[in-house]
């Protein structure tokens, strides 16, 4: 039996690796297509953070009834910013307000009437800032005068005190992290490790299925429609080496191509540092050590064995490879809905996931390359995995025995 499940696996392998088209959307395809993906990504934010900073905003003010000169002050706060000021009246609001909705102007700020009786009598006063927030530009310059206008304002409270004989540094209780110190203690890597482990899981499941689908769908399917398949079983070949000689050439394939995904996302992470704000020892160089790397092999095969038997079970009920392509789509979109959801399962997933084959690989995925893994979690994922895949191997070897469910006839 082994030795017709060589012969088999060479025979697909050969078949998958001797195929142009495939090889490219195995092979080249992500490692190329990720690094393009992050690195267009990383150039269009950088030029649109540089646009909007060089932008120059048009902004509208309405000083209100009844204040005179005391809208100066808040008209030289808001010229420091990089925006053209336009004073409106009363009749102008409802038009700048409708300029606004249609991205032509950015910001209307309205004083309300008598504000300088507030402003004498130390009460409080509502400044309005109307903003699109469907517009970039808008809401950059809406993060900008709240900034301007919260300078003012601590400035007006600064005059307020020490015009009545008040210490200015009464204002300031304590400060937070004002010092030098590196106050972030995370790791070495760690927030790349982050990033890398939040979505690399999801990458590899996906390829896996993607690349399983490419092949196991033609190896069974396809050869009932070529007439292939029913030449096999003519020859006395035994049923388990059909199934297990095609099911390992289906993880190959989908091995090869999700390994290709991982190289092409960490090629690609390095733009993620740009994508980033922050800096400092968590933003800088990520890497895997000897024990990572076998805990990844060690999950990675399991689940690639389990994707490549669910593809093979499909594939052998299906009278075509077109029938098997409508049956695994809906398949594939809950294998999706199962890797976003484990994207956003937090840092201590809950028990039903660490226990769910597919889910508790993905968690334990994410923990490897966060370099937190229990061997505990690795376990779980790698029997549920294999329990599983045993249990769909012999339903399709069941299939496989009986030509009115092989052939559906």
């Amino acid at each position: 039996m082994l030795r017709d499940s060589m012969i088999i696996l060479r025979k697909e392998l050969k078949r998958i690796f001797t195929d142009r088209r495939t090889l490219f959307f195995l092979v080249v395809l992500p490692l190329v297509m990720l690094p393009a993906m992050y690195s267009v990504m990383a150039k269009m934010g950088e030029a649109k953070d540089s646009d909007i900073a060089a932008y120059m905003f048009d902004v509208d003010f309405y000083g209100g009834e009844g204040n005179g000169t005391r809208t100066a002050q808040f008209i030289e706060a808001l010229s420091a910013m990089n925006a053209r000021i336009r004073t409106v009246g009363p009749g102008e609001l409802e038009e700048v307000k409708q300029s606004i909705a249609d991205r032509e102007t950015e910001l209307l700020i309205v004083m309300p009437d008598h504000f300088g009786d507030s402003l004498d009598a130390c009460d409080t006063f509502e400044v309005s800032v109307y903003y699109n927030s469907t517009s970039d530009y808008s809401e950059h310059a809406l993060v900008i005068v709240r900034q301007v206008l919260a300078e003012l304002g601590d400035d007006i409270v600064r005059q307020r005190v020490t015009g009545r004989g008040v210490r200015e540094d009464v204002l300031s209780v304590f400060t937070v992290n004002g010092s030098d110190e590196q106050y972030d203690l995370a790791p070495e890597g760690s927030v790349i490790g982050k990033v890398i482990g939040m979505l690399l899981p999801f990458f590899i499941l996906i390829y896996l299925f993607a690349n399983s689908m490419k092949v196991g769908l033609d190896s069974v399917a396809g050869e009932k429609e070529r007439g292939t398949l029913a030449i096999q079983l003519v020859n006395q070949v035994d049923r388990l080496a059909i199934v297990i000689g095609k099911m390992f050439s289906v993880m190959v394939a989908a091995v090869v191509g999700a390994a290709s995904s991982v190289i092409g996302l960490i090629i690609a992470s390095r733009y993620f540092i740009s994508m980033f704000s922050e800096s400092g020892p968590a933003m800088s160089g990520y890497s895997m050590n000897t024990i990572g790397i076998v805990q990844f092999a060690a999950v990675t095969i399991p689940l690639a064995v389990l994707v490549a038997s669910i593809v093979l079970v499909v594939s052998t009920y299906a009278r075509n490879a077109k029938e098997g392509q409508g049956i695994i789509m809906p398949i594939y979109l809950v294998v999706m809905i199962m890797g976003i959801a484990s994207m956003q399962a937090g840092d201590v997933p809950p028990d039903w996931m660490r226990s769910t084959p597919v889910f508790n690989s993905l968690i334990a995925l994410r923990s490897i390359f966060m370099h937190d893994a229990a061997w505990s979690t690795i376990l779980t994922a790698v029997a549920t995995s294999m329990l599983l895949s045993a249990f769909i191997i012999y339903v399709t070897l069941r299939m496989f025995s009986s030509e009115k469910i092989l052939f559906r006839i």
